[in-house]
């Protein structure tokens, strides 16, 4: 643990801690005796004086993250890292999440992330921790060791931004499997939000920032009071604090390193490649050369010469009006936003009063809403079609000549439709996302002290979350209105005049995928002493746990050709609902104690825990975990663990109304089963096959296991403290969606890579009709005739193969490494000094993509964890002044994404270190009545991220000149915070 600042303020802080564990530890276990305290808890003490009382002894400072386990007993064999709130502070972040990913144990891989980094699959833009680079999911989130309601529609994750940063005390972090102490998704490891509840007082305080690439407002409000009797009852406290926090948009083309056309960088122009553009003003037509020569002038068109449209309404024209090769083209970041508008409301409250000697309760509240704005060209540029003849409204040609299309171009047929690339950049600009969260969390409870020291305690969370989702708003693009207007010869595809109002509500309107979540959790856990050893005194703890939880989806697209708007779903008829039955025990047992005077040992605990879940809808599972922890002086101690995990699906997941996908088209591969091809080219070897594909949930999944074990030491050498853990994670039966569309084009018959079980050979009888899905192959029966919110095939029975990529249990990881820090403090006169390094070194991480496949290294690549990650620092204080210096590393990787200009694969290239400096500049004082009237303390801080201003290395791939994942673009930040007590 770290050794605590010895300047005033550090003293200070101390004992504020210090009241603050002795409030925590009466809440949590009610009167205890010493000899049963000091059992529990052989360490040293410190001994506080308090104003008109008697001198009150305080144990350090263990962790409240204790779940379903021995309240007031430390992880015994886990390390356990925290950050103070001070320390927190000192980083100068703007909220709890990018506080936690500080740490080098965080890996941001796949993180949901404000900042696009998931795209649409996060666009509410909301944030999860990474533990291990493992998957969000693997990490469980907690506040004061409650769980938390999920968020999301396609895919669920915990809101890591659960309660405003002026209500953290400090944040907890075992990076550790714990499922036998907390069950579902602690894999990875657990991140416990602790809130201020020995705070009395007003603290007002406003930052101001531009972490995000825009400037970020967040004025906050916190105030509590703490009282030893409330009539007669006893003591309490309680705390309410409030933020808002309003941000701007950043805007892609605010950075280079955002935009489509990376030429600059060595990269490919994503402005074209092959039939796609993006389109501004008038259109493009393309035409794909009959020779299949490749275009000299647009190499980034393949095999398609492109010619562009002149300005105007454009009615009329020949083929010599055309530009040859000269297309319209824009920037896709004038259009979009990196990062969203948004603004954003957390409350957080804390109450508890004690009720006689033997009862305390509690509640416990949290209230978030966020809204999203962010701009997007997403749908609005679409490829269509236009014909020579006009269509009526029933969908059938016509003789009628269409005014807009133009003959003789080079390369089209006599009569062919013409291939254009239509934007609607000049009807309305970005497309938009209007995404909103709100999300509230109530827990409620008491704790009683029971005859022979046991206690009693018990919770009731009730937290409800609904989201808009992928909300847009009046400028959603129907595809399919869009054509079918194209084809009656209402909008003209080639014109650069925007399209009038009428024509707009043609093709425009909603497209919502809303969600709502919900959780009913109660727990209740007896905890106390079982009987005396030489070691000290044997406890227990056991209980029970009932969580029900829901997830609903409403789906709304335009979909029809006359653009009428559809809910596929509703809340009722979406609603998936799921009961979990949970039995947990532990076991903590102080085998020797330093009474006992065992040579090079003064303490050995070994703690066992086991857990039981019973789900009602994927199984039930049993997870262990037994933890060792050996003293072997004041200052040098071992310590060990092992244990199984779990993460059980979530429910987006398993409810296909959740997320699903159908759809077809002609692929070519050598596959001798497929028999009913529509084309045979036995000359080339291939089989060309109407391939339908469905994806998304899958009912059928089941919970993801891992085994987990590690082993440590930790040190304390003069003013040094040394800490270093070895971790190993098993991780087996990985929720993943099947890459089997891949593995089936290339023609891999007959293994398709362990994929075979997902492509099935269709063959539908010659009485298939297409009215009647019966009819069919009972293959296409099982797959379609199930839920399928998207897509859709009209023209099942020409269908050959179908290929099953709904997410699996399929994938497995195994990953070992070292996590080490150094921690060294030391008081010069006035000044004191502080420093720390931490480093987590990622040794292995072999990756299965199918159960029966050989496991492949991935460690080091672009889309896996990296070796080494890192994070130094360097304090000093003096007075009512702090500085801190933070050198932040990330290892260099490989990318094996790589791409020339011309957007082709290339070998893959070496990424370089990415190291950066963050300074801190504060200033904190309080004052004395009169000096300071009415405001008792007050604080100034200013913190510089990226000091030096280094670009993130350049990482070329298909579609970006940098990795998010470990890199931002945002160069020099700054943020600067004052706050004022009262």
């Amino acid at each position: 643990m770290m050794k605590l600042d010895q300047s005033n303020q550090g003293r200070r802080a101390r004992w504020l801690t210090g009241v603050a564990g002795a409030v925590l530890a009466t809440a949590l276990l009610g009167p205890v005796d010493a000899r049963a305290q000091e059992a529990a808890q052989p360490r040293p003490e410190e001994t506080v004086q308090t104003d008109g009382e008697d001198a009150v002894t305080i144990d350090e400072i263990v962790v409240t993250a204790v779940g379903t386990n021995i309240s007031g007993v430390k992880p015994v064999g886990s390390e356990t890292v925290t950050l103070s709130r001070e320390e927190i502070l000192r980083t100068g972040v703007s909220n709890v999440a990018d506080a936690v990913r500080t740490l080098p144990q965080v890996k941001n891989l796949g993180d949901f992330r404000e900042g696009g980094t998931q795209g649409t699959a996060n666009s509410q833009q909301g944030n999860a921790i990474n533990l291990r680079g493992l998957g969000a999911q693997a990490t469980l989130t907690l506040v004061d060791g409650h769980r938390l309601v999920a968020t999301g529609a396609a895919s669920n994750f915990t809101e890591a931004n659960q309660v405003p940063l002026a209500a953290i005390e400090r944040i907890e972090v075992i990076a550790d499997g714990a499922s036998a102490l907390y069950g579902s998704d602690a894999v990875a490891g657990v991140v416990n939000y602790v809130l201020r509840k020995d705070f009395e007082g007003v603290e007002a305080s406003m930052r101001v920032t531009n972490q995000t690439g825009g400037m970020e407002y967040s004025p906050s409000f916190t105030t509590g009071k703490m009282w030893s009797d409330l009539g007669g009852m006893g003591g309490g406290n309680v705390l309410l604090a409030y933020e808002y926090t309003s941000r701007d948009p950043y805007l892609r083309s605010e950075n280079p390193l955002l935009m489509q056309d990376l030429t600059r960088y060595g990269g490919p122009d994503n402005r074209l490649s092959g039939t796609s553009a993006t389109v501004a003003g008038a259109a493009n037509i393309y035409v794909q050369n009959a020779d299949g020569s490749q275009n000299t002038t647009l190499p980034r068109a393949g095999a398609y010469t492109y010619y562009g449209l002149p300005t105007g309404s454009n009615v009329g024209l020949s083929a010599s009006d055309l530009l040859v090769n000269e297309p319209n083209l824009t920037d896709s970041a004038y259009y979009t936003d990196y990062v969203g508008e948004m603004e954003k409301h957390q409350v957080s409250l804390f109450a508890n009063q004690q009720f006689g000697q033997y009862i305390e309760a509690f509640v416990q509240a949290s209230y978030s809403k966020r809204e999203t704005f962010s701009r997007s060209l997403n749908t609005v540029v679409q490829n269509v079609t236009l014909s020579p003849y006009l269509y009526d409204a029933d969908g059938n040609v016509t003789s009628t000549p269409n005014p807009y299309y133009i003959s003789d171009i080079p390369g089209v047929a006599p009569g062919a439709a013409l291939n254009v690339q239509y934007s609607g950049i000049k009807d309305f600009g970005s497309s938009n996302f209007d995404s909103s969260s709100e999300t509230y969390s109530i827990t409620t409870g008491f704790r009683a002290l029971l005859p022979y020291d046991w206690k009693m305690d018990a919770s009731y969370t009730f937290g409800r979350d609904e989201a808009c989702n992928y909300c847009q708003t009046g400028l959603n693009l129907n595809p399919t209105a869009l054509q079918y207007r194209i084809n009656t010869g209402d909008i003209n595809p080639l014109s650069s005049e925007p399209l009038t109002d009428e024509q707009l509500a043609m093709v425009l309107g909603d497209n919502v995928q809303s969600s709502g979540n919900g959780l009913d959790d109660i727990v209740m856990k007896f905890n106390g002493p079982l009987f005396e050893l030489p070691g000290g005194t044997v406890r227990a703890a056991f209980g029970g746990e009932r969580n029900e939880a829901y997830n609903y989806n409403i789906n709304g697209a335009n979909r029809t050709a006359l653009n009428e708007f559809e809910y596929d779903t509703t809340e009722a008829t979406s609603k998936l609902e799921r009961t979990i039955w949970s039995a947990f025990g532990e076991l903590y047992v102080p085998v020797i104690g330093p009474e006992m005077g065992v040579p090079l040992v003064q303490n050995l605990i070994i703690d066992a825990a086991v857990r039981y879940d019973d789900y009602s809808d994927v199984g039930d599972t049993t997870n262990p975990k037994i933890g060792a922890t050996l003293d072997v002086t004041d200052n040098f101690s071992l310590r060990g663990s092992w244990g199984t995990s779990f993460r059980a699906p979530s429910l987006p997941d398993v409810n296909p109304y959740a997320f699903s996908v159908s759809y077809s088209f002609p692929s070519s591969n050598s596959d001798p089963r497929v028999t009913n091809g529509f084309l045979n080219l036995p000359e080339a070897g291939l089989t060309l096959a109407n391939v339908a594909v469905v994806m998304g949930s899958n009912p059928d999944l089941r919970p993801e296991e891992a085994t987990n074990w590690s082993f440590g030491a930790d040190l304390e050498l003069g003013d040094f403290t040394f800490n270093a853990t070895y971790y190993n994670i098993s991780y087996t039966d990985r929720i993943a969606s099947p890459d089997a569309l891949s593995a089936y084009q290339a023609g891999l018959y007959p293994d398709y890579r362990g994929f075979a079980a997902n492509i099935l050979p269709v063959n539908n009888p010659a009485t298939c009709s297409n009215a009647d899905l019966s009819t069919a192959d009972p293959v296409l029966q099982e797959y379609l005739g199930g839920t399928l919110l998207y897509g859709g095939i009209s023209d099942f029975c020409a269908v050959n193969v179908l290929v099953d990529q709904r997410s699996t249990n399929l994938a497995a990881t195994r990953q070992d490494g070292i996590d080490a820090s150094v921690f060294y403090d030391r008081r010069f006169g006035e000044v004191s000094v502080n420093a720390s390094l931490a480093a987590s070194w990622t040794m292995s991480n072999d990756q299965q993509v199918v159960e029966g496949q050989p496991f492949e290294d991935r460690l080091g690549y672009y889309n896996t964890p990296i070796e080494w990650r890192g994070r130094g620092s360097l304090g000093a204080n003096w007075r009512e002044f702090n500085g801190s210096l933070f050198i932040n590393y990330t290892g260099g990787y490989t990318n094996d994404l790589a791409v020339d200009s011309l957007g082709n694969s290339i070998d893959p290239q070496k990424v370089d270190a990415w190291i950066t400096a963050d300074a801190t500049l504060a200033y904190a004082t309080e004052f004395r009545s009169p000096a300071g009237g009415f405001v008792k303390g007050l604080r100034a801080s200013f913190t510089i991220q990226n000091l030096t201003d280094e670009d993130p290395p350049i990482v070329i791939t298909s579609q970006s000149a940098f990795n998010a994942s470990y890199s931002n673009p945002y160069g020099r930040t700054f943020n600067a915070q004052l706050t004022a007590s009262f």
